[in-house]
């Protein structure tokens, strides 16, 4: 039978998925998406895919990429953006699919090296401890190595108990400290070498967006250094991509192209090599006592540069509405005082080379060498504004993790513009690359996300809801909140405390409460907190402690609970059932238009002719909102309310197309 008759047949009501899959509901449109995607594949074109929740999206480009890869010899490489999805298509959807569908296909999951524990790093940590760690970080490293010895993948993936970075950072696997050379052969016993020998054999592959990018720019650093061109493939010469969660692929590119550089990204690096404060660290291994007053210096001068930036750039302490991101516009404008020192480390680092006892050792050194280097180039890159062109397509910046004293400081940098890197890598002509997410499309079109991508030649497939909102959603807006102006700050927060509380006690709780400030967020969950508890309502804030992981469980399984978050509880969380019968949107989330990437993004649409608050402020916001309301309905059975906390919704001309964005519900002013 040919295969694209195959994958209809395991689509229909009385297929194998209907036999075999409880709670089985037939949907057309699942297989609509697996036959557009199969054909894709055999055309080897692009294509876009709008697939809301319910529709079964994992099966649909699962069924059509396993028959293609088997037929033709592919590699399906398959890229999520949290871990939750790789877990369910590892753990849950390919086992059902190895158990019935009617071939034999191998898939994998490969994470990021660091992920790995590396088993040579680990007994040498073991013998070393005195050099290395602390009493507290030795009995950490005690119950790692019990772990170790039951994991079955090793990596954090099942480690129940906290482990200190530090500490992970010395018996992980590295990229130049645990090679193919060091730690490969048939019968490895590194976890990564064997990750990598089970994806050279799978039909396959899954990996998040972070390592894809990761390993794509990799691969393609050693094309070029080889003087080769792969005009087929991505990561290997064969293969074909599923992007799913694709709405975060710009960002996650933009990161991995132009690498940010901080204060504490330096000075963890510094006391890896050497912590004077414990005496520990990697030098103690050989003799280098004249090496450690250079380490030594080069922490003091790592603070001094970075606080003379905070000094140059910032507000001053008790200046109302400090800010937390300053964007660079000259060249020269500060020193590189860190220059000679680093020199200076790497030159005294060399000469141990010949004092390294073992292959590990020696790639431990050089990859400190390596790094230092690259720091030192990535200040002296941002001080001279390496990338800024004429056409202002690029942008540099200084970035507050908070405003709080210590805080840390970053060095960022960015181009504007990626279609170009997209149109030419991705989806270049002769492969196949799908783009999958529940929200790619604005007002019925995909036109911003392709433009951005530079995906102009892609097809596109927007499929309808399985879900009757209709039926399962009510929307509620209250039409007394003022519109957030710094001289009405008060009496709006008083009235968005208000209306929480109201629909809160309206479902008993189950709610989650979705903000665009932090700070707000704080005050409002802390000031609610003792009042809910008179009813029962457990308040779970994000920030206050738990991962965000924890965060979301202890919200499911305490049924009546609320959740109050930001912006990572907006997209990629899963709340089915009762627990979640509350959407509460407290504000539109428009970018915040001073900080300098969304200033400069501003100005560079504007200088090119276009409005920015239509080609990107708007797209922008519209596109997070339909994530926001996605959180609600999860499944048929699910019911609930939304409340949405902005009258700009009724009040501004752009609010319809909030509106308009989600499916048709009744909404009811108040």
């Amino acid at each position: 039978m040919e295969n694209r008759k195959k994958i209809e047949n395991f689509f229909l009501e009385q297929g194998i998925l209907s036999k075999n899959f409880p709670d089985y509901e037939f949907r057309t449109s699942q297989t609509e998406m697996a036959l557009s995607i199969y054909d894709c594949l055999l055309s080897k074109e692009h294509i876009f895919i709008e697939a809301p929740t319910g529709i079964g999206k994992s099966f649909a480009y699962l069924v059509p990429s396993i028959y293609y890869a088997k037929k033709y010899q592919k590699k399906a490489v398959i890229s999520t953006n949290t871990i939750n999805l790789q877990e369910q298509l590892i753990f849950k959807d390919i086992p059902f699919l190895k158990d019935f569908l009617p071939i034999d296909f191998k898939a994998s999951l490969i994470k990021g090296k660091n992920n790995y524990i590396c088993p040579h790093r680990l007994r040498k940590a073991m013998n070393n401890t005195k050099s290395l760690f602390d009493e507290d970080e030795t009995k950490i490293l005690d119950k790692i190595y019990d772990w170790f010895l039951n994991t079955k993948d090793g990596t954090t993936s099942d480690i129940n108990f906290k482990v200190p970075d530090n500490l992970w950072s010395n018996i992980c696997a590295e990229h130049g400290i645990c090679t193919s050379k060091t730690c490969g052969g048939e019968d490895t016993e590194c976890f990564y070498q064997k990750a990598k020998f089970d994806i050279a054999k799978s039909d396959i592959v899954i990996i998040n967006h972070y390592l894809f990018f990761t390993l794509f720019r990799f691969n393609e650093y050693k094309r070029k250094s080889r003087g080769t061109k792969q005009e087929d493939g991505y990561l290997f010469h064969n293969d074909f991509l599923i992007f799913d969660e694709a709405q975060t692929l710009e960002n996650i590119a933009a990161k991995h192209l132009y690498p940010t550089i901080s204060r504490e990204m330096i000075k963890y690096h510094l006391t890896r090599l050497y912590n004077d404060k414990k005496r520990k660290g990697f030098l103690n291994s050989f003799n280098s006592l004249h090496i450690i007053p250079t380490v030594i210096n080069l922490l003091e001068l790592n603070n001094l540069f970075f606080q003379t930036l905070k000094k140059k750039y910032y507000r001053h302490k008790g200046e109302k509405e400090p800010k937390t991101a300053a964007r660079i516009y000259e060249r020269n404008s500060f020193e590189n005082i860190l220059n000679d020192e680093f020199n200076h480390l790497i030159k005294c680092l060399r000469p141990l080379r010949d004092a390294c006892k073992d292959e590990h050792q020696l790639n431990e050194l050089n990859d400190y060498i390596i790094k230092f280097a690259e720091f030192n180039r990535l200040i002296d890159e941002f001080i001279t504004l390496e990338n800024e062109t004429e056409k202002g397509d690029f942008v540099y910046w200084i970035e507050l993790s908070s405003t709080k004293e210590d805080s840390n400081i970053t060095l960022c940098s960015t181009n504007l513009d990626l279609s170009d890197y997209f149109r030419n890598n991705i989806f270049k002509s002769g492969n196949s690359c799908v783009l999958t997410s529940a929200t790619l499309s604005i007002n019925e079109s995909f036109e911003y996300f392709k433009s951005r991508l530079g995906a102009e030649s892609a097809h596109e497939l927007r499929l309808p809801t399985q879900f009757d909102f209709y039926k399962q959603v009510k929307i509620y807006i209250p039409r007394d909140i003022p519109i957030p102006r710094k001289e009405s700050d008060l009496l709006y927060k008083e009235k968005i405390k208000y209306w929480i509380e109201y629909f809160i006690k309206m479902t008993k709780g189950k709610a989650l409460i979705l903000f665009t400030n932090s700070a707000l967020m704080k005050k409002i969950s802390f000031e609610l907190k003792n009042t809910l508890s008179k009813y029962n309502i457990q308040v779970f804030t994000q920030g206050e402690g738990l991962s965000r992981k924890n965060l979301l469980n202890s919200f499911k399984e305490d049924t009546d609970s609320v959740l109050f978050g930001l912006d990572s509880f907006w997209i990629g969380i899963d709340v089915p059932g009762e627990s979640l019968s509350n959407l509460i949107i407290t504000k539109l989330p428009f970018q915040v238009p001073e900080h300098p990437l969304i200033r400069a993004k501003i100005d560079y649409i504007e200088k090119s002719g276009q409005n920015s608050f239509n080609n990107f402020i708007l797209p922008e916001a519209i596109l997070k909102f339909r994530q926001g309301i996605g959180r609600l309905i999860r499944n048929k059975n699910d019911k609930g309310i939304i409340a949405i906390l902005d009258t700009r919704i009724i009040s501004r001309p752009y609010g319809k197309f909030f509106i308009n964005s989600i499916e048709p519900c009744p909404i009811e002013l108040i």
